[in-house]
């Protein structure tokens, strides 16, 4: 008596093992660009620490990501103006914007997800951008995709994918604390 598989077990083994990993592979991924995105969270609050300590030295925010004690925007990512990019890796990473409204007495830094350093990228399978307001505790979460949209609603603790949310489960963040006058630098 020989020992051993037949060909028909060891087919109906890698058959489970590619329905496992099937099921697996799209969970991964997920868990990789919330991690990305928690990223880009944290980078946010950074930067809108670091546009309070401006503000409180300056009475004003600035527009320059390099004048910001930031270290993303001031290592060799640092963009021209008010851009600069993060870069992971396998070339992922996000483009950060930095605004300032002087209508609102205050202003906001955006960080859009990019792949390759294509800000406007169709084939990333999770498309999504954060905007953070330097006097607020929230972030907004846009999705620019399905999957996109369904990370948001993660991020927002929202059952169902919406185009936006707010990191306090509302579908907009609250306005940001206004009634002191900011002016561009």
């Amino acid at each position: 008596m020989k020992k051993g598989f037949t060909l028909i077990e060891l087919l109906v083994v890698v058959l489970i093992m590619g329905i496992l990993a099937s099921a697996a592979v799209p969970l991964y991924f997920k868990a990789v660009e919330r991690a990305r995105m928690m990223e880009a969270v944290t980078l946010l609050d950074s930067i809108s620490q670091a546009q309070m300590r401006k503000y409180m030295q300056i009475s004003r925010y600035t527009s320059r990501a390099k004048g910001l004690d930031v270290n993303a925007a001031t290592g060799p990512n640092a963009g021209d103006g008010n851009t600069f990019y993060t870069k992971g890796p396998q070339g992922n990473g996000f483009t950060v914007a930095l605004s300032v409204v002087v209508t609102y007495g205050d202003g906001f830094a955006t960080a859009t997800r990019t792949a390759d350093g294509d800000a406007n990228s169709e084939n990333l399978r999770y498309h999504y951008h954060l905007t953070r307001f330097y006097a607020s505790d929230y972030t907004q979460c846009y999705g620019d995709n399905e999957r996109g949209q369904e990370l948001c609603a993660d991020y927002c603790g929202i059952s169902e994918p919406v185009a936006t949310c707010c990191n306090n489960g509302e579908a907009a963040c609250p306005p940001p604390a206004t009634g002191f006058e900011t002016s561009v630098h």
